[in-house]
């Protein structure tokens, strides 16, 4: 009896040893997600969770690729060409808006940090100061849309000041060489660098300040994605939040995870205190005592509203349900 046994027990053994390999050697998902511009410490989050695992354990080989500004993420995730995007809200609902079937899945940076970021020798502490001065700004960047919004809520016009425009590198440029007062921009990395290079404090007037604030930097996917691989998003989620939770805590542990795997992104302590600087911008007053990623109705009812009127987009534009979902926060 023990010899008839026993090639059913050898079968039953390696059938459940190849089922085992198997579901090890299991490929995972790939997805490749393209951020909103070069590799610096704001993004941190991202690479500390790719080192640390946290993709691979929701079945995720997650790629990160180098992105050069919001509009060109956003039109790569709508045409195929990245599967997920780190990119800004106003610049995606803009392009949601004419059509392009993308939505936003989580606001990372629900307050916004677009500020007037000028050396504090210039003594710009209120609106009124910026009249007669010179401000560089980036046409057709997210911070420039604010910055109308910021104008008409304090007043200012055209005429009170000189503006230059150039790219969101060479504002912080022009602030460095003296060429302009002022830059709008995030009072991120653009204060921070300028501080650098001119070994000055330097000064941001933050529009939230003013009651202007549109939630900005978000996780964005396709419309096909979100309704054909629904647990992948919640999975990629899952992994980000825990990601990013985990940089608030160690915001030097996120850093030395991107360094490691891009060795040559920048200094370390200069990566260092713009993830510190990032960080405050996750939440609002009504959303500091919540997890990452739960923005309140009221948030992004304000925010599209704003950006639907100051876009000149159409009245029936006016619905955040067109560009957001909260279906896959963890």
């Amino acid at each position: 009896m023990t010899q008839r046994l026993l090639p059913r027990i050898l079968g039953t053994a390696l059938a459940l040893t190849a089922l085992c390999c198997g579901s090890q050697a299991m490929a995972k998902d790939s997805m490749s997600m393209l951020l909103n511009y070069t590799v610096n410490g704001a993004v941190a989050p991202f690479y500390l969770g790719k080192a640390r695992g946290y993709y691979d354990a929701e079945g995720i080989d997650l790629k990160l690729v180098e992105g050069h500004g919001s509009g060109p993420t956003v039109q790569a995730v709508a045409t195929h060409n990245a599967d997920i995007g780190y990119a800004d809200f106003s610049t995606m609902v803009k392009v949601a808006a004419m059509g392009a079937p993308v939505k936003a899945i989580g606001v990372v940076l629900q307050e916004n940090p677009t500020s007037v970021v000028g050396l504090a020798e210039k003594n710009i502490k209120t609106p009124q100061d910026i009249k007669g001065k010179t401000v560089a700004v980036a046409p057709g960047d997210a911070s420039s849309q604010l910055w109308t919004m910021f104008m008409n809520k304090v007043g200012l016009k055209n005429s009170d000041f000189k503006t230059i425009t150039g790219n969101p590198r060479t504002t912080i440029n022009a602030v460095i060489t003296g060429q302009a007062d002022l830059l709008v921009g995030f009072a991120t990395l653009p204060l921070i660098s300028v501080e650098i290079a001119t070994k000055k404090p330097a000064r941001a007037i933050l529009f939230a300040d003013y009651k202007v604030n549109v939630a900005t930097l978000s996780i964005i996917a396709r419309n096909d994605t979100i309704k054909n691989n629904p647990d992948l998003l919640k999975r990629f989620m899952r992994a980000t939040a825990k990601s990013i939770t985990e940089s608030e805590k160690d915001p030097a542990a996120a850093v030395d995870a991107l360094l490691k795997i891009v060795p040559g992104a920048g200094s370390r302590d200069t990566m260092i205190r713009v993830l510190k600087a990032t960080i405050p911008f996750y939440r609002t007053p009504e959303t500091e005592k919540d997890p990452i990623f739960h923005v309140s109705a009221k948030n992004m009812a304000d925010s599209v509203s704003a950006i639907v009127q100051y876009s000149d987009l159409d009245k029936s534009a006016n619905n955040p349900a067109l560009y957001y979902t909260g279906a896959f926060v963890p």
